[in-house]
């Protein structure tokens, strides 16, 4: 993993060389872009391990952008930025990103998290990894199969990203057990900073939507427990 390639595309150039800099530090190896649009044919003639963008991008935003990364691969995107509003987060999420940190953000906090997804996708190839056990799980009104990332609810198929698989497939197969903000993280994200709600709230929030699109009422499957954090609990 000391080889990863990163790319970090950023219009401030004080984000780039700091975080470009703690990077290095830990034997990446980093390139970087200021524009959306040479960022995009940067990507177009060479692979990277990992993608750091940033919403406000000249060209082209970051949104688009990391859409377009993630329609034609699974390589991992971290947002680093400035517009921290709850529907630029859920923006993020919903383009793909694989994590979202707000500005201003600690340097190593950001290489800790970045690290932790490269930790977990270097040896699939990029490929999405498999949340916890491959035994698929059939519940009265879900079932989901890691095999073939099927997930179905009342009988109806769901489409998730990975983070919402992995994340929901946690929860289901620990059926009756609520979690905390932390644990989910620890458990999901595989990082073990805290106050970091907005992120478990986020993809909750997301994964709800889709389930009651799909079934309505579904999404009341994942409880919320007042004080505490989520879980699948009955």
């Amino acid at each position: 993993m000391s080889t990863a390639q990163i790319l970090i595309v950023d219009e401030e150039r004080h984000t780039r060389s700091t975080l470009g800099r703690y990077l290095k530090q830990e034997g990446f190896s980093v390139l970087e872009e200021s524009h959306g649009l040479n960022a995009l044919r940067r990507l177009s003639s060479r692979s990277f391990d990992l993608v750091v963008l940033d919403i406000r991008l000249p060209g082209i935003n970051g949104l688009e952008l990391c859409h377009i990364i993630k329609s034609g691969s699974n390589t991992p995107v971290v947002f680093v930025s400035g517009r921290e509003s709850e529907q630029d987060v859920i923006g993020g999420f919903q383009a793909g990103a694989d994590d979202f940190v707000a500005k201003p953000f600690s340097p190593r906090e950001v290489v800790h998290r970045i690290s932790g997804i490269l930790y977990r996708t270097s040896a699939q190839g990029h490929r999405p990894p498999k949340a916890g056990p491959v035994s698929p799980i059939s519940l009265p009104r879900l079932g989901m199969d890691p095999s073939t990332r099927r997930v179905a609810v009342d009988g109806a198929r769901l489409e998730l990203t990975v983070r919402e698989f992995e994340l929901l497939y946690y929860m289901a197969a620990n059926f009756g057990k609520p979690f905390s903000r932390d644990q989910l993280i620890r458990a999901v994200w595989k990082y073990a900073f805290q106050n970091d709600s907005r992120t478990v709230d986020t993809h909750i929030k997301r994964l709800r939507e889709k389930m009651n699109a799909a079934s309505s009422g579904s999404g009341d499957l994942i409880q919320t427990v007042r004080g505490f954090g989520y879980g699948m609990i009955g």
